[in-house]
């Protein structure tokens, strides 16, 4: 059991997912808005310190946190997007 654990861990890639937040400015309307990127981070899987079942677990759950995030970072891009188009038209 503990050889099939290690092979998976070692096949699989550990990452997490998260919304991250960036400003841009935009020169046409001199504003600066807000928007949402998705950004992962690695964790150290491939170095075989992923031995037991509840790390596998987490590694099972990466799909389910990026489809969460992802649909953060969707909902408040549109946000973002209808306050710069707002305040681009109040600067006009």
């Amino acid at each position: 059991m503990k050889l099939i654990t290690g092979i998976i861990a070692f096949l699989l890639t550990g990452c997490a997912y998260y919304p991250k937040q960036i400003e841009y400015y935009d020169a046409e309307c001199n504003i600066t808005y807000k928007k949402l990127i998705l950004k992962n981070s690695e964790f150290g899987m491939r170095q075989g310190s992923c031995q037991n079942e509840a790390c596998i677990a987490t590694l099972l759950s990466i799909p389910v946190q990026a489809l969460v995030a992802g649909s953060i970072v969707v909902a408040g891009n549109t946000v973002f997007w209808l306050e710069k188009e707002g305040k681009c038209i109040l600067k006009e």
